[in-house]
């Protein structure tokens, strides 16, 4: 069986701009770093090089907004899947750093606990949230 976690994709979208994603309202970005978390029951490395890939068929909405952003890096914890439990430990670090941010409505359908798409407006100390949570950084 492949690898199972999750993983973080750090996006930068240089300029605001209005994206419109699947059935999802057309919704306006600011410019700044995105954080898109996300599990992976399996196939954790064909997931994320999936994310990488120049071609692809779009499927969920988060390739919507990958396709006007930029992939600055990816993160990993194998054997970890508890997404949610991740979204609110980086929040809780982004708050006491003092780093503007906003949890959007753009979540997987099959959870409600929590967004999986969080914008900082600067990539101010991004690293230290990869050895908070002790994760591996593949680009």
């Amino acid at each position: 069986m492949e690898e199972k976690g999750f993983y973080i994709l750090i996006l930068e979208l240089e300029s605001g701009r209005t994206i419109k994603a699947d059935l999802l309202p057309a919704k306006y970005f600011q410019s700044g770093f995105y954080l898109y978390v996300r599990q992976a029951k399996s196939r954790l490395n064909r997931r994320i090089a999936r994310h990488l890939r120049d071609r692809k068929k779009i499927f969920w909405h988060i390739h919507y907004f990958a396709s006007k952003a930029s992939i600055r890096d990816v993160w990993t914890k194998a054997d970890y899947l508890d997404k949610c439990t991740m979204v609110l430990g980086i929040l809780r670090l982004v708050k006491k750093a003092r780093i503007n941010h906003v949890k959007l409505k753009f979540r997987a359908s099959d959870r409600e606990c929590c967004s999986h798409l969080i914008y900082l407006d600067k990539e101010n100390n991004l690293g230290k949230l990869g050895e908070k949570f002790s994760l591996e950084k593949i680009i």
